[in-house]
């Protein structure tokens, strides 16, 4: 045990060393505080939200597509995937909203290249909070350029609802109480509202694939519980996260829980997704070309 222990501190001490504010490896955020807590993140995001009021997205049809993407982790240098998604959202002619999953970024200073990306589309794009961009004590940066990492919006066309988002804040594998509790009031509250569907969006996966995502690999058994009930009770159809860089689908008590590639430049294989949103839903992948 104590020969194990050693390697992985030294397996540590090598990725910090290796790695720099450019860095795809990312490491150094991992074993270093993250600052804020979700606690203190989510009471942040609600005075947020409070101050814009709630967001009623009119799509002036009843037929949209959403375009998803996940895991970028852009650095200055390196971001040709999340370009791509970017061009191919805008060149659609189709009514249409976009979500990014989280980890937007890898290493310090970031943010104002994704920040000046994510801007080429237009205000319906949305985003999650992912554990990279909370590395370094990372959360007031991100506040600054997407101000909340907990909130909700719908969809409508003229005066008929649609469907309800909720996004999540998971980047620490944890909703913390504030959250899990604002999350039941919401369910209960939305569901007697006569939304086609229910969609949750979040970072962090429930269901573990590998450990290749260390400590933050998933949630705790007994949250992942608490949360699952919580979901499959009020009729969520879809809940869509990133953060393994491998698709899985799970459909748990009639909950579809879609886990997406990444769109990480430096992985092959990867995907993004388009959902068509209508009477019916329709999920598809699409691989990245290689660039």
């Amino acid at each position: 045990m104590t020969k194990k222990i050693l390697y992985i501190a030294l397996s540590a001490l090598v990725f910090m060393a290796c790695a720099n504010e450019d860095s795809t490896l990312d490491m150094k955020g991992m074993f270093s505080p993250n600052g804020e807590t979700v606690q203190v993140r989510f009471a942040q995001s609600m005075a947020y939200n409070d101050t814009v009021g709630e967001i009623h997205l009119d799509m002036h049809a009843d037929d949209y597509v959403i375009y998803v993407c996940t895991d970028s982790h852009i650095t200055r240098k390196s971001h040709k995937l999340l370009d791509y998604f970017i061009d191919q959202y805008n060149a659609a002619s189709t009514p249409k909203l976009a979500l990014h999953l989280g980890d937007h970024i890898d290493g310090q200073k970031n943010y104002p290249c994704v920040d000046s990306i994510l801007n080429l589309a237009n205000d319906h794009l949305f985003n999650a909070l992912g554990n990279h961009d909370i590395y370094f004590k990372q959360w007031p940066i991100y506040r600054s350029y997407f101000h909340t990492s907990a909130y909700w919006f719908d969809t409508n066309n003229g005066n008929k609802k649609l469907d309800l988002f909720i996004c999540l804040d998971s980047a620490e594998g944890s909703l913390g109480v504030d959250q899990t509790n604002w999350l039941k009031k919401l369910l209960e509250a939305k569901s007697q509202e006569g939304y086609r569907r229910i969609i949750v969006f979040t970072h962090t996966h429930l269901w573990k694939l590998d450990g290749s995502q260390g400590h933050t690999s998933n949630m705790a058994l007994e949250e992942t519980y608490e949360l699952t009930s919580l979901l499959a009770q009020y009729n969520v159809e879809f809940v869509w996260c990133g953060h393994q860089h491998a698709r899985q689908s799970v459909i748990f008590k009639g909950v579809n829980y879609l886990v997406l590639d990444s769109s990480k430049d430096s992985e092959e294989g990867q995907a993004y997704i388009t959902v068509e949103m209508g009477e019916n839903c329709f999920y598809h992948y699409h691989n990245y070309p290689k660039l």
